[in-house]
């Protein structure tokens, strides 16, 4: 023991997480990066702050063009079930929100519903309430203490009553968690170039990392942009590489036209 030092030793509380990462193995993505021009949309948002004093949440608004780009290609986030393709006509957007609760940090999820019908100002208020709310909930769709109960069966018991449906059940699971995830890294960071890849078990995750400063060409000048680097990742059992890359361009082509951004202006 003399050649191990101190050490401390804390409960062990994620095991939710750890069935989670199980349940990704379920799943075949394919995965993409890009870097993309925020820089129109960061001046319109930044001008928005000085002009009211409110900062309207970056990801409100990459939430609200992620849902645009689903619904022009709802395909990328269909489920399968035995023999049929779901697809899915609303969609449902699950945002991880890190709260502040009398000192402590409490993980909660936002399951954004109809985000495509949504204004990003709609989006970020719910973003906003859930932050500032004072509740140490898991979910907005799912009590702690409900998990908790849950948590009480055995894993055997667990798997067969709840993951197992979960993954055999696209309608529990759109209705649980929404069919895409929204993460974004790039607070942790801010300035720097990177991508993030996370774990998980929907038919679309996208993490956002960092904002960095880069030259880029207008015509045969250089100037600097503000660029965005995101990772995708689409379930390759339901879709191919065409439909990948045709929701993958519509995403870009949003993001980089500040698209739904009027409001602020």
């Amino acid at each position: 023991m003399d050649n191990i030092g101190s050490f401390e030793v804390q409960d062990f509380k994620r095991i939710m997480n750890v069935e989670v990462v199980e349940m990704s193995r379920f799943r075949y993505y394919i995965y993409g990066v890009a870097e993309l021009d925020v820089t129109e949309a960061r001046k319109i948002l930044k001008a928005y702050k000085e002009k009211t004093g409110e900062t309207i949440s970056f990801s409100a608004w990459i939430t609200k063009c992620v849902a645009q780009a689903i619904h022009d290609n709802k395909i990328v986030h269909s489920m399968r079930k035995r023999k049929k393709l779901i697809i899915f006509d609303e969609v449902d957007i699950q945002i991880p929100i890190e709260k502040i609760i009398d000192g402590r940090t409490y993980p909660s999820l936002l399951v954004v519903r109809k985000a495509n019908e949504q204004s990003v100002l709609e989006i970020h208020n719910k973003i906003r309430t859930i932050q500032q709310g004072d509740s140490n909930e898991v979910s907005s769709e799912v009590s702690r203490k409900k998990f908790k109960m849950l948590y009480r069966f055995p894993k055997f018991m667990r798997k067969m009553i709840f993951w197992n449906r979960l993954q055999k059940d696209p309608f529990m699971l759109k209705k649980l968690s929404g069919t895409c995830q929204i993460v974004s890294i790039g607070m942790f960071g801010p300035g720097r170039k990177g991508w993030g890849v996370n774990v998980g078990f929907l038919p679309i995750h996208i993490v956002l990392g960092g904002i960095s400063a880069q030259p880029r060409y207008e015509g045969d000048k250089l100037v600097k942009k503000e660029i965005l680097s995101i990772m995708v990742k689409l379930d390759h059992v339901t879709i191919d590489g065409g439909p990948a890359t045709r929701f993958a361009v519509q995403l870009a082509d949003y993001i980089e036209s500040a698209y739904a951004l009027d409001e602020f202006k």
